[in-house]
């Protein structure tokens, strides 16, 4: 093949690696995540991450070194993988050669995340080289400061230093990465964060993956950061105690089994009972407890969240059997259920506890009956431990170490744990009953001190002295970004008072220090004041949600109809097209006029039939699950487009096309969409301007999605958007309806509708639902902004 002197090829700006540093990883906790996945793909056992001044505000001193003893890189590695962009090891051995782990580190950006941390980066890797039978140890620095943009990437070059050692036992395959010279500072909510995003892979247990690979002995992850809380230790120790409670068991020579559960709120407790049980002495346990219907429960937020906690539950949840040390495979997993607890959980309405636990519903406060807490018995995915059967236990093993062979002892061991379980579900019962105490008196002062009621003198709740409910959470708020302080609408407040009243009548007949009932009681009588002055108000919503649901099957029924009257409009505008020429020539100006009618009307027909159809079809939806909103956006955008071209309005879109929110239901998101931009859209119709615009906006959030929707209308004064949200008040400031009657036809009017005052009041409530808001913003180039956030 001939080449022509005027061939090109592409070439690569050094600046490439910017992109792959500092603009595609964007957090200092992301870029050392990716290192972390990069050892467990090295077939790592353990990685170390040892922190030094990062803290400090000069960070010239800094440095973040990440040790593991994987099987580290040879130089013809370094320099054919570790220096290469864009290879394709990880796509050719999406498994590692050792131990078949499925590879965490597949962005391939690990190297290049060194970049977004530090100025200098410093290798050090040692492999073994089978073919020569020695070990390699190749040594580099990199100074990223020598790339500079208009520079080829192949101009610049490293010397590295190599070293062979003899296969002779005393040096270790691994690799350490050494940054220095960090580009931030960090501080403990970063450190935080980079704990609660590798919390899984701390906890990863030994597997066996098959006869091609050797027994995966698990991965574990060490800090050496003492300038940080938890910045010393095992991160799976700090998981387990971020856990709602950790549950440690010993079995004794004389048949003792001794109980120890530190928890949330209630401490740590003590309990021991006796088992007949041959040839377990000295097997001991350790099972944490992780719930999964919110992080409330957790000792440690800032270490464990909800999605990391639902990670551990699908991969390394379970209770997993060791003898001797050595991991038994065929016992415990997410989906191997030895105990038989999942099973309980299905049975267990009408069984009451164990009978040698009678004693403690006299002495724990439950937060429901004793016969009926193993409802509340833990499943297989919510536990996370391990059994430790001792060597000398007569437990024996199949030649294969994946079974035992004495299926008695097993059942005398199953027996011992489950009713261990039992014991700690009656203490988590107890941390129910007690939580749910703590919360009615927290909210009991609260409500007093809102409503004005509070007398002001001290009052002491029964925990006073422990840790309050809102230092457990970090003390931090998630929300400390939305900025003006946030008040109670009179809906929240007699919600407030309601729920009040409930917890009152729920803790009436439970042991309560006096100057407490006394709290309980002005309570009571506050709540009921606000009760009664709202009645009025209640009942005006009451009736009018009355009137909407009793018309909802003749919409329904009206929506077929509505279908066939358009098939009809087609219909006749082709039959009357069909005949048009036979018609006297001086006629058929007219009925081509009528054509046109009838295909203008099916038109207008479909497109409101377009938005009404979303929600016919999204209403019949009863799954939750992630919603695009790019998507969502673009139907609802579509079906009002014909409104917009009437007023000359540009709506326009800026969202990522794989946002996603957190699971919620289709329609719930249609809901928040259709009446944010039908709301813009007769904003936007009030005035008379030539140029007019509305625009839709979404982009993530740690905890999920914002969405902002701006439009250049009327607005809203300020101290009249705390109403808008208000149901049945359609328009607060008096100044949206009159002009657009004047703006628009009243044909067109009423396909946006006059309003009903209850659009933004859902929104809102849909959104608080999902954990988050709904609120103006101020903007400096738009009349007004309506930003709405879902969380997980």
């Amino acid at each position: 093949m001939s080449s022509s002197p005027d061939d090109v090829s592409f070439t690569i700006d050094s600046r490439l690696l910017e992109e792959l540093g500092e603009n595609l990883v964007t957090r200092n906790h992301v870029a050392v995540s990716e290192l972390i996945k990069n050892a467990y793909d090295a077939d790592a056992t353990e990685v170390v991450l040892e922190f030094e001044d990062t803290k400090a505000d000069d960070t010239t001193d800094s440095e973040i070194r990440i040790r593991d003893d994987g099987t580290g890189m040879s130089l013809a590695e370094v320099r054919d993988d570790f220096m290469r962009i864009a290879t394709t090891d990880k796509i050719d051995n999406p498994n590692s050669d050792k131990y078949g782990r499925e590879r965490a580190g597949s962005k391939g950006i690990g190297r290049f995340a060194c970049r977004r941390l530090a100025h200098v980066l410093e290798l050090t890797t040692t492999a073994y080289v089978e073919a020569d039978g020695e070990y390699e140890r190749t040594s580099l620095t990199i100074p990223w400061r020598k790339y500079e943009s208009n520079q080829e990437i192949d101009e610049v070059t490293f010397s590295p230093t190599v070293e062979r050692f003899p296969a002779d036992g005393k040096v270790q395959t691994g690799t350490t990465i050494g940054l220095r010279d960090l580009q931030d500072k960090w501080n403990q909510q970063d450190f935080n964060t980079l704990r609660r995003n590798v919390s899984m892979l701390a906890v990863v247990q030994p597997t066996n993956r098959g006869p091609e690979y050797e027994p995966d002995p698990g991965f574990e992850i060490r800090f050496d950061a003492p300038e940080f809380k938890d910045g010393k230790g095992a991160l799976s120790e700090q998981v387990h105690d971020a856990s709602w409670g950790c549950l440690e068991g010993s079995l004794s020579e004389n048949g003792e089994v001794s109980l120890s559960l530190d928890a949330k709120l209630i401490g740590n407790r003590m309990y021991s009972f006796n088992h007949t049980v041959d040839s377990l002495a000295g097997t001991e346990f350790k099972i944490s407890y992780i719930p999964r219907d919110t992080k409330e429960h957790y000792r440690d937020p800032q270490t464990l969240s909800l999605e990391r906690a639902n990670e551990i539950a699908e991969e390394q949840s379970g209770v997993r059997v060791y003898k001797g040390g050595f991991r038994v495979f065929s016992y415990g997993g997410p989906d191997d259920d030895w105990l038989g607890v999942d099973k309980r959980r299905t049975t267990n309405r009408g069984r009451k506890p164990d009978d040698r636990f009678e004693d403690l519903s006299d002495t724990l406060d439950l937060h429901t009956e004793f016969e009926d807490t193993l409802l509340s018995f833990p499943n297989n995915r919510n536990l996370i431990g391990r059994v430790m059967i001792s060597s000398s236990a007569e437990l024996r093993m199949a030649s294969n170490r994946e079974d035992f062979l004495d299926n008695d002892l097993i059942k005398q061991l199953k027996e011992i744990v489950v009713l261990s379980l039992e014991w700690m579900t009656l203490q988590y019962s107890h941390y129910k009953a007690r939580k749910a105490q703590e919360e009615l008196q927290e909210e009991t002062e609260k409500f007093l001190e809102e409503t004005g009621e509070d007398d002001g003198s001290d009052r002491k709740t029964e925990s006073e002295g422990q840790t309050q409910l809102g230092d457990l959470n970090g003390g931090e708020s998630e929300d400390d970004d939305l900025g003006a302080e946030q008040t109670d609408t009179p809906d929240e407040t007699v919600d407030k008072a309601i729920n009040l009243l409930e917890g009152v009548a729920d803790t009436a007949t439970e042991t309560m220090p006096e100057e407490d009932k006394q709290v309980s009681d002005e309570a009571v009588e506050t709540a009921t004041k606000v009760i009664r002055n709202s009645i009025d108000r209640k009942e005006q919503e009451i009736d009018f949600f009355r009137s909407a649901f009793s018309v909802n099957q003749v919409v329904f029924s009206f929506s077929h109809e509505l279908r066939s009257m358009v098939s009809n409009l087609e219909s006749s505008a082709s039959r009357i097209e069909a005949v048009i020429d036979d018609l006297p020539e001086e006629q058929q100006p007219r009925f081509s006029d009528v054509i046109d009618d009838l295909r203008d009307m099916q038109g207008r027909f479909e497109d409101q039939m377009e938005l009404f159809g979303i929600f016919m079809e999204t209403g019949t939806q009863k799954e939750i699950s992630p919603q695009n909103v790019a998507d969502t956006v673009t139907d609802v955008t579509d079906a009002v487009e014909y409104i917009g071209d009437y007023y000359g309005v540009d709506i326009s879109t800026d969202i990522p096309d794989l946002l996603r929110t957190p699971p919620m239901y289709e329609s719930e998101l249609y809901s928040v969409i259709v009446n944010l931009v039908t709301n813009s859209i007769k904003a936007v119709g009030t005035i008379s301007d030539t140029e007019k615009a509305i625009l839709v906006q979404g982009s993530s959030t740690d905890n999920g999605v914002r969405i902002r929707v701006y439009d250049d209308g009327v607005g809203i004064p300020d101290n009249q958007q705390g109403a808008a949200f208000e149901p049945l008040v359609s328009d607060p400031a008096e100044n949206m309806y009159e002009g657009l009657s004047e703006q628009m036809p009243e044909e067109l009017s009423e396909h946006l509708g006059k309003g009903s005052g209850l659009g933004l009041s859902i929104v809102r409530n849909i959104a608080q639902k999902h954990d988050g808001h709904a609120k103006f913003v101020d903007t400096d180039d738009w009349s007004t902004c309506v930003e709405v956030t879902l969380n997980e």
